[in-house]
């Protein structure tokens, strides 16, 4: 069975049968209150949705990318450091 989401306002209205214009039948359903969604607007604003989730998938986190590069400065830091202790240690032998 299809669900009612999936199916647009004008399949909906060729399912009932009814004898009433298209613009009556859609009054009709409102004032019973049942929602006709648009299609083709869920389906739009579903793809944009998945888009958005998308790119905040692949897009790297700005905190992670600060502690990657301070910490990969440290490490320059102290291997520089370590190499100009051990050089001048050298030279003082």
């Amino acid at each position: 069975m299809n669900n009612i989401i999936d199916k647009s306002a004008n399949q909906l209205y060729k399912e009932s049968g009814t004898t009433l214009s298209f613009k009556d039948w859609i009054e009709r359903e409102k004032t019973k209150g049942v929602h006709i969604p648009n299609v083709a607007a869920n389906a739009e604003m579903l793809s944009l949705l998945g888009e958005d989730e998308n790119k905040k998938q692949n897009e790297p986190d700005k905190r992670k990318i600060l502690i990657r590069n301070v910490a990969f400065g440290l490490t320059i830091v102290v291997l520089g450091v370590f190499a100009y202790r051990v050089f001048t240690k050298k030279k003082h032998e």
